[in-house]
């Protein structure tokens, strides 16, 4: 959907009836959004809802993204793991990542968008020259750190998978070698798993 020559927008928060950028299949997560995150103090109470996305081919990027979960009104509907579905609205509306305080106004890079046509704050209140300017300044925000995001992610995980493997590799060599034995034996014995007994078999009453 194209832009309008005029963007008006007005969050509805709790009165949303679609909760669209609640329920939309990405909400991306940029190095921004944990910088801010950790400056504000809540990185760790909100770390544990972002997720690391693996390639799953090889045009697909790393990407970092907020969990999922189901719906309760409807199970086969999933929406961003920080919806509180009971309130209606967001739980860390004021420290939100910047896709979601862009939404729906997206760049690509060589023009502004909508994302969605079922928001229904779109159309909404009127809006003034520096707030359709702070809109734009936070989609293209949105568009470069996104960008910055996918280069870096990369070469972090390369250093972090690096680092792991040094520290279990320096970890091994420390070992003693009664724990070195110990744990041979360990890698070498068989797992263990109970027969039951065949029809053929003789059971006595």
């Amino acid at each position: 959907m194209a832009e309008k020559s005029k963007y008006n927008f007005k969050c509805l928060e709790q009165q949303c009836t679609t909760v669209a950028c609640h329920i939309r299949p990405t909400i991306d997560v940029t190095l921004g959004d944990l910088t801010r995150w950790s400056t504000q103090g809540y990185l760790m109470n909100i770390l544990p809802g972002v997720s690391l996305k693996m390639p799953e081919s090889e045009k697909d990027l790393i990407s970092l993204e907020l969990m999922r979960k189901p719906l309760k009104k409807d199970s086969e509907q999933t929406a961003c793991i920080f919806f509180n579905e009971e309130a209606n609205g967001c739980e860390i509306r004021y420290s939100r990542p910047l896709s979601c305080r862009a939404y729906p106004l997206e760049y690509n890079g060589e023009k502004y968008y909508l994302s969605s046509k079922d928001c229904p704050g779109v159309g909404q209140g009127e809006v003034s020259k520096e707030a359709l300017q702070e809109a734009r300044n936070l989609a293209d925000q949105a568009f470069k750190e996104r960008g910055e995001t996918y280069t870096a992610l990369p070469a972090v995980y390369s250093i972090i998978m690096t680092q792991m493997i040094r520290q279990s590799t320096e970890a091994m060599q420390n070992l003693s070698e009664d724990d070195r034995k110990k744990m041979d034996e360990m890698m070498s014995k068989p797992s263990e798993t109970k027969e039951e007994p065949t029809e053929s078999e003789d059971t006595e009453d």
